[in-house]
């Protein structure tokens, strides 16, 4: 059972995981507006995170 919660739980979090990625990559090329865009769905999720929790 342990191991489906772990599935579940990275089939959760790769979504965020590649925003954090793409906003590291966009940020180390210099690419501000991409970067920002990728600021601000992360934004989002974390948001909707929180919204969902409470």
């Amino acid at each position: 059972m342990s191991i489906v919660t772990a599935g579940i739980a990275l089939f959760i979090l790769l979504p965020a995981m590649r925003l954090i990625l793409m906003l590291g990559v966009f940020l180390h090329q210099r690419d501000y507006r991409f970067s920002a865009i990728a600021a601000l769905v992360l934004a989002i999720v974390a948001a909707g995170l929180l919204v969902g929790a409470a």
